[in-house]
């Protein structure tokens, strides 16, 4: 019976030696991942136990990691690698007349360009139209390009936009009208002086208030060494009463009479 006693009682004492150990030392290591977790594992800080009577350990809380395009994560987002980017500068604004202008720009080149007649020098066109050189409209032709242009010729003129400069030479044809302006002489024989890179309609009733009267190209000859009131005349015992003038470096007689009304 004393043995039996003894042994009863010192299996008590380890049970609860182990209870201690496990309230101590296991116990709120539990607790504190149940806080952690859903609550689920226990309840009333009384572990649960399975159907086996094992207790039921709170399952791991999955750990997420932060995106860049999350702004809510304490992670610093990755940079675009295409930015910073580099803007483009927009195209420059094209200018149409500067395009005709340089499009224009060869020496042979035919113009349907004439002058208005007007103070201000105003030419039939804001830009240069180009036509065949065979063409009635080809009044002028481009002989050179931002460079010297004779002056005090009535064969050439100048005409030009931005960074173009084209020197133009008359186009002569007989039966084109250009205006005149008198300057001296008689009502029966008037002189007058020309603008030859002017073009008028042959039957106008009005001309711009700077002229005086329209003639007619009758005829285009090279200039004869030694001017003569003959030189322009159309046939034997011609009675028309003629102008002219001397062009293109004296190398070109133009002859006009007025226009049949």
């Amino acid at each position: 019976m004393t043995g039996e006693s003894r042994s009863t009682t010192n299996g008590s004492l380890i049970l609860a030696l182990a209870a201690v150990l496990f309230a101590v030392g296991i116990l709120p290591f539990v607790l504190e991942d149940d806080s952690d977790g859903d609550g689920a594992a226990f309840t009333g800080g009384v572990a649960a136990t399975g159907p086996d009577g094992a207790p039921v350990l709170p399952n791991p809380t999955a750990t997420r990691r932060a995106t860049p395009s999350d702004p809510s994560d304490p992670y610093t987002a990755v940079p675009d690698p295409t930015y910073p980017r580099t803007v483009a500068p927009p195209p420059p604004v094209r200018d149409p007349r500067a395009d005709a202008f340089q499009a224009a720009a060869r020496v042979g080149t035919c113009l349907n360009a004439y002058l208005l007649g007007d103070s201000a020098g105003t030419w039939n066109s804001q830009v240069p139209r180009q036509v065949p050189c065979s063409a009635w409209e080809a009044y002028t032709r481009v002989v050179g390009v931002n460079g010297t242009c004779p002056t005090g010729d009535v064969g050439y003129t100048r005409w030009g936009y931005g960074d173009v400069s084209l020197c133009l030479e008359r186009q002569f044809k007989q039966g084109q009208c250009f205006l005149v302006s008198r300057e001296g002489g008689t009502s029966s024989e008037p002189k007058y002086s020309g603008n030859l890179f002017t073009w008028a309609d042959c039957t106008a009733d009005r001309i711009p208030v700077e002229y005086d009267s329209i003639l007619v190209i009758t005829n285009v000859y090279r200039a004869p060494s030694t001017l003569s009131n003959s030189m322009c005349m159309r046939a034997a015992n011609d009675r028309t009463q003629y102008w002219y003038w001397l062009a293109r470096n004296n190398s070109t007689l133009v002859c006009a009479t007025y226009p049949a009304r």
